[in-house]
This record gives structure tokens, C-alpha cells and sequence, in this order.
């Protein structure tokens, strides 16, 4: 069975997610319509669930909160640490059409302007 990856689009946006047991957050460093992955020294174990909590620059006035599950995780490597991005992949789980339109916004904001 082959899976189709939607295009990624490299951004740059604050992230705080909840894993059930603490806030964290970090910097999404790439989006696509199905998941994101984000920079941390610390990333959680695939299969984990979490509710991701995007800061969007320039809008205070609604709160997007979105579930997914962590797919990957890539350890931070000392001896490696210029060749791979320390972080974890995460999947969009059971997303409404307002989500939806709210990642089409956020991907169409990262397409124009990646440090947005």
C-alpha cells in the first residue's frame, strides 16, 4: 500500500501542545494538510496523542487547537546534530472543515512568507 504525502511548506510558527501529562512547546518548521513537524531537543514517543495549539502571529482573537498523533520522532544526536533536525512528526487526527480552512490559511501565510 502506498501513502500520498502532501507537499510540505516551510514555515516558521510557536507551537504549544499538550500531551495529556504537560504544556510544551516548540517551533514548526514545516506543514502540510495532514501534519507538521516541530523542533524540540525533547520529542515525544510515536503513538502519543496530542492537542496542538498553533500561535498565530498577528491573530489574537481565536484559538486554534487541533489533536494528532506523533508518527516520528528523531532523537537529537550530538555527533550529528547538523545533518538532522531533532524534533517529531506529527499527524492531524479528526479534523473539522474549520480546522481545515484554518491549516489551508496558515499553509497559504507560509507559502507567501516562510518566517510567517
Amino acid at each position: 500500500m502506498t501513502v500520498s504525502r502532501k507537499p510540505r511548506i516551510l514555515l516558521k510558527l510557536q507551537v504549544v501542545y499538550d500531551d495529556g501529562a504537560s504544556f510544551m512547546s516548540g517551533s514548526a518548521i514545516d506543514m502540510s494538510e495532514t501534519g507538521l513537524f516541530i523542533e524540540t531537543v525533547m520529542p515525544l514517543e510515536p503513538g502519543t496523542t496530542v492537542r496542538l495549539m498553533p500561535l498565530i502571529p498577528g491573530d489574537d482573537s481565536s484559538v486554534l487547537e487541533i489533536e494528532g498523533q506523533v508518527m516520528r520522532k528523531a532523537e537529537y544526536d550530538l555527533d550529528n546534530h547538523f545533518d538532522r533536525t531533532p524534533g517529531m512528526g506529527i499527524r492531524f487526527t479528526s479534523l473539522t472543515g474549520e480546522q481545515r480552512a484554518a491549516i489551508a490559511g496558515l499553509l497559504q501565510r507560509g507559502r507567501s512568507d516562510p518566517s510567517a
